[in-house]
């Protein structure tokens, strides 16, 4: 289990296609990632931009909640 939110690579492979890697935590991701954004690098994909003047610091929260589309779908209807 990951608590946070981070970044992993994809890589093409001849015979395989798009394979992911996860070096934060030694595993290749699985069905249960969620890809939020996509970019060539971190400025490409990056949750926030911009430029910080002074000594205030800064936070970045995030919640994400994932449902089943069949599940949601039946919810919906009921």
């Amino acid at each position: 289990d990951q608590e946070a939110a981070h970044a992993w690579a994809e890589a093409w492979i001849e015979g395989l296609g798009w394979v992911g890697f996860d070096p934060a935590n030694g595993i290749c991701p699985t069905e249960r990632y969620v890809r939020i954004a996509t970019g060539l690098d971190y400025l490409g994909a990056a949750p926030v931009r911009g430029a910080s003047y002074g000594g205030s610091g800064e936070t970045l929260a995030v919640r994400l909640t994932v449902r089943d589309a069949d599940m949601q779908q039946e919810q919906q209807q009921a």
